[in-house]
């Protein structure tokens, strides 16, 4: 309602210098039309006897009063059936904006809390799955030392245990060969000597 009261504090000072105005101008010629229009009457003779200037260019203070007069009735009559209204509605409609604008503000910075919580949240997630990242690399590797060092130990094993079994069948096998070789060397003494050695 601030521009209503704005709007009544302008026509009420307009009001006011229009009177002024106009009692200043017509105030010398007072006494003048009242001498002039002595003996006739009427409102016309009077309201004509105030009239200033001649030709095309006549200025009366007192139809100029009556037109002020009419556009204040006008404004008066605007204010109540329209400006106040209008007023009335701009102003619950600026109380409004305010309001949304509050609400808009705060839903702002309660939003950017959650941005906030949500930036923190993610943060931590990452810090998280980058330690289990670590954790599991430590642990594959652990693991892939662990299963090299068993087949290492499984290889040697098995590599103790191939060369024993070839040196058992090497020593088998030239068991086998002196055998043979004596018997051989036998058949050939035997053969060379034409009798049987024994």
């Amino acid at each position: 309602m601030m521009a209503g009261a704005h709007i009544r504090r302008t026509l009420r000072a307009a009001f006011f210098v229009c009177l002024a105005v106009l009692v200043l101008v017509s105030a010398p010629d007072l006494s003048w039309a009242a001498v002039a229009h002595q003996g006739g009457g009427g409102l016309k003779e009077w309201i004509a006897g105030f009239n200033f200037g001649s030709g095309a260019l006549i200025i009366n203070p007192v139809i100029i009063f009556i037109q002020w007069t009419n556009f204040i009735i006008l404004l008066l009559v605007l204010n109540k059936f329209l400006y106040k209204p209008l007023w009335a509605v701009i102003e619950k409609r600026n109380g409004q904006i305010a309001g949304d604008l509050k609400s808009a503000e705060r839903d702002k910075s309660e939003s950017q809390g959650y941005i906030t919580q949500y930036e923190d949240s993610l943060a931590e997630i990452r810090r998280e799955g980058a330690e289990t990242m670590a954790a599991l690399q430590q642990e594959i590797n652990e693991a892939g030392r662990k299963r090299i060092e068993e087949i290492r130990i499984q290889t040697s094993r098995e590599l103790e245990e191939a060369r024993a079994s070839i040196a058992s069948e090497a020593a088998t096998a030239a068991s086998e060969l002196e055998e043979r070789a004596k018997e051989f060397a036998g058949q050939i003494a035997n053969r060379l000597a034409g009798r049987r050695i024994a």
